[in-house]
C-alpha cells in the first residue's frame, strides 16, 4: 500500500532535494560582487589620500622649518638669540598645535636654544625635521648651524581619521544604493522569468493558444514571449485539428482496458504511470485512480514501506537486455495478497520501445489452496508413517522369528499390533480434524488427565524400534504428577514424534531418556527427550521448528518431510498454550522438549472432589512461592 496523504488517498515515496531559486542565486552573486567592488575601490581611495596626505604634510613642515630658520639666521650667526627670538618661537608654538619643539644648533652641535611644548609630547610620537642654517642664507655658503623642529602630526591623524569616516559612509551609502539596484534589477528579471515560466507550464499542460503579455517585458524577454506565443497559436491550430481523433482512440483504449478484471497499468520509457484500471488499484489498495497517473510503479510502497515492484521492474529490464520481445512473469507479495505480475515491452513498428504494459492477477486464493493441498498431502504421509511401522516391526519380528517367542512376549506383540491398527483407523477417520490443526478457527477438545500412563504408553510404542538399532530408552518420571489440562491424542503424537525423531538420528549403542517433572514452581509439567545423536548445529536450533526445515549435512542423510517439530510446535503452543524448546551439541547429543501448563489461561475444568483438594494444594503452594 501507499503511505497516506490523506484518508482515501495514497501518495508515492518522493526524495527530491530542494535548492536555492535562480532568483535568490542572481541575488546573492550580485549582492557579493558589488560588496566586493565597493570595497576595494574604497580601500583604493583611502589608501591613495593616506599617501597623499603625509606627502603634503612633509612638505609643510619642511616649509615651516625653512620659515623658522629664516628668523633665526641672525642670531644663529651671532650666536647669541635675542628676546625677539624667543618671543616668536612661543607665539609660533603656542599657534601652531603641531609643533612639539623648537631648537638652534650652532655648527658644532652646540644648543643655542630650545623651546619645548612639554604637554604636547606626552605619549605623543614626535616627527623630526632638520633644516641647515648657511651663511647668507646661500647654499654655496658655509653651515653656521641647524634648527631642528618636532612635530606631532594630530592635524594629519584627525584628518585622517576624518577621511577614514567620510570613506566608510561613502562605501556604506554605495553598498546601499548598489543593493537596491541589484535587488531591482534581480526582481525585474525574476518577474519576467515567472511570466515565462507560467506561460510554459500552462503550454506543458495541455492550454494550448495560451499568450504570454508581451507588454510587461523588455528586450529579449519581449522576442522570447513573442516566439513562445507564436508557437502556443500554431499548437492550438494543431490541437483542433487533431485533439477529437486522439480523444476518441484514447477512450476507447481506456475503455477497453478498464472493462479487464484483471489489473492493467500502462508505463511509458521513464516509467510513469499512463494508463491504470479500476482492479489494478483494488489490488494496490489505492482508492482513487488519479492518484497512480504520472507516478513511476517502483515508488509504489507496501505496508513495511518496502517498494515491492522495485525489483521487478529491475529483472525486467534485464531481462529485455537478454531476450527481445519476451514475456516477464513474476509474483508479488502486498501485505496478505499474492498477485501474479505479468510484464511485455511495448514498441512501435521500428522496434523502438515505448514502454510496458503490466498484467495483474490476484493469485491468493490459488496459492492458499495449493498450500493447504500440500498441508494435507504432507501431514498425512508424515502421520500414518509412525503406526504403519511400528506395526510392520511387530509383524516382521513375529513372521521371521514366531516359534522363538514364548506365549506372554507373542500375546504382548498382539496387543500392541491391535493397539496400533485401532489407533491407525483412528488417525484415517480424524486425519481431516488434524489438517485443520493451524487453522485459527479449531479448537481441540481439552480436558484435565493423568500425563503419566500417556508417556508410557508412547515409550512402549516405539520401544521396539529401539531395540532395532540396539538403543538403550529409560524414563525418569517424578512421581504424583498432576493431572494436565491436555488433548491426550494430540500430545501422544507430540511424545512420538520426538521419541521418532530421536531414534532416526541416534546411532547404534545410544541413549535415549525421557524425562518428566514440574518446573517453574510447580506451575508446568516439563517432557523432554535426550538422546546422545548426531546433534543439530546452534545456527540451526533456531529454525529446527519452520515448517519443511532440515538440517541438511553429510551426516543427516535420514529422509523426512521436515514437518513433525513444527506439528509439535503448533500443537504444544498455538493449543495447549505451552512452549517447546531444543538443546544441542554436534557430535553428543540433543535435548527437545515441551512445557504445559497445569491451569492454562481461560481452562474451565471439570472438577471432582479428587480435583478440587488436588487445585486446592497447587493454590496453596502458589502463594507460598
Amino acid at each position: 500500500m501507499l503511505n497516506q496523504q490523506s484518508p482515501t488517498n495514497r501518495y508515492f515515496i518522493s526524495s527530491k532535494p530542494h535548492f536555492f531559486t535562480s532568483e535568490n542565486r542572481i541575488l546573492i552573486f550580485g549582492l557579493l560582487l558589488s560588496t566586493v567592488t565597493l570595497a576595494l575601490v574604497c580601500i583604493f581611495i583611502y589608501r591613495h589620500f593616506v599617501g597623499t596626505l603625509d606627502s603634503t604634510y612633509e612638505k609643510t613642515v619642511d616649509s615651516l622649518t625653512k620659515a623658522i630658520s629664516v628668523a633665526g639666521h641672525s642670531e644663529i650667526q651671532n650666536a647669541k638669540p635675542d628676546e625677539d627670538i624667543h618671543h616668536f618661537v612661543d607665539q609660533l608654538i603656542a599657534s601652531h598645535p603641531d609643533i612639539a619643539y623648537i631648537e638652534f644648533q650652532d655648527n658644532t652641535g652646540k644648543t643655542l636654544f630650545r623651546s619645548e611644548a612639554r604637554s604636547r609630547m606626552q605619549g605623543t610620537k614626535i616627527l623630526h625635521q632638520v633644516t641647515k642654517l648657511h651663511l647668507q642664507n646661500e647654499p654655496t655658503e658655509p653651515i653656521i648651524g641647524t634648527v631642528h623642529v618636532g612635530m606631532t602630526g594630530k592635524s594629519k591623524e584627525a584628518l585622517s581619521g576624518a577621511t577614514q569616516i567620510t570613506v566608510i559612509f561613502a562605501f556604506i551609502s554605495a553598498w546601499i544604493i548598489s543593493s537596491i539596484a541589484v535587488v531591482g534589477i534581480t526582481w525585474i528579471l525574476s518577474k519576467h522569468l515567472r511570466t515565462l515560466v507560467r506561460g510554459v507550464k500552462r503550454l506543458s499542460t495541455g492550454d494550448f493558444g495560451y499568450r504570454i503579455p508581451s507588454q510587461e517585458l523588455w528586450g529579449e524577454m519581449k522576442h522570447l514571449a513573442e516566439s513562445f506565443n507564436d508557437m502556443s497559436a500554431r499548437l492550438r491550430v494543431y490541437e483542433d485539428q487533431n485533439i477529437d481523433t486522439l480523444t476518441f482512440e484514447r477512450n476507447k483504449l481506456e475503455a477497453i482496458l478498464l472493462s479487464i478484471t484483471d489489473g492493467v497499468l500502462v508505463a511509458d520509457n521513464d516509467g510513469e504511470i499512463v494508463i491504470i484500471n479500476e482492479s489494478a488499484c483494488e489490488m494496490l489498495d489505492v482508492q482513487n485512480r488519479e492518484v497512480m497517473l504520472g507516478k513511476k510503479i517502483t515508488d509504489y510502497a507496501n505496508d513495511d514501506g518496502d517498494r515491492c515492484f522495485e525489483p521487478v521492474i529491475d529483472g525486467f529490464h534485464k531481462f529485455l537486455d537478454e531476450r527481445d520481445m519476451e514475456t516477464y512473469i513474476r509474483s508479488v507479495e502486498i501485505g496478505k495478497k499474492t498477485l501474479r505480475v505479468i510484464i511485455s515491452p511495448i514498441k512501435d513498428t521500428d522496434g523502438n520501445s515505448l514502454g510496458y504494459v503490466m498484467i495483474m492477477r490476484d493469485i491468493t486464493r490459488e496459492m492458499e489452496i495449493d498450500r493447504m493441498k500440500t498441508q494435507f498431502i504432507s501431514n498425512v504421509s508424515h502421520e500414518l508413517r509412525t503406526p504403519v511401522t511400528t506395526i510392520k516391526s511387530y509383524v516382521d519380528t513375529i513372521f521371521n522369528h514366531g516359534d522363538e517367542l514364548d506365549e506372554e512376549t507373542y500375546k504382548e506383540f498382539m496387543e500392541t499390533i491391535h493397539f496400533e491398527t485401532d489407533r491407525l483407523k483412528k488417525m484415517v477417520n480424524d486425519i481431516l480434524d488434524f489438517s485443520r490443526l493451524e487453522a485459527p478457527e479449531y479448537k481441540m477438545e481439552m480436558d484435565y488427565q493423568d500425563i503419566t500412563p500417556l508417556i508410557n504408553l508412547s515409550v512402549q510404542s516405539v520401544k521396539m524400534l529401539a531395540e532395532q538399532k540396539q538403543l538403550t530408552m529409560t524414563s525418569a518420571i517424578e512421581s504424583n504428577l498432576p493431572k494436565v489440562y491436555m488433548n491426550s491424542d494430540s500430545i501422544e503424537r507430540v511424545l512420538r514424534n520426538l521419541l521418532s525423531n530421536a531414534i532416526k538420528y541416534t546411532n547404534e549403542g545410544g541413549r535415549i531418556k525421557v524425562r518428566a517433572e514440574l518446573v517453574n514452581h510447580g506451575e508446568e509439567v516439563e517432557i523432554s527427550v535426550e538422546d546422545t545423536g548426531i546433534g543439530i548445529p546452534e545456527e540451526c536450533l533456531a529454525r529446527i521448528w519452520d515448517r519443511f526445515y532440515r538440517v541438511e549435512n553429510k551426516v543427516h542423510t535420514v529422509k523426512g518431510t521436515g514437518l513433525g517439530l513444527h506439528l509439535v510446535k503448533v500443537a504444544v503452543e498455538d493449543h495447549h498454550q505451552g512452549s517447546v524448546f531444543a538443546r544441542s551439541t554436534v557430535g553428543k547429543g540433543t535435548t527437545i522438549g515441551f512445557r504445559l501448563p497445569l491451569i492454562p489461561g481461560g481452562a474451565l475444568k471439570k472438577e471432582t472432589p479428587e480435583d478440587s483438594l488436588l487445585l486446592l494444594e497447587s493454590e496453596k503452594d502458589l502463594l507460598e512461592a
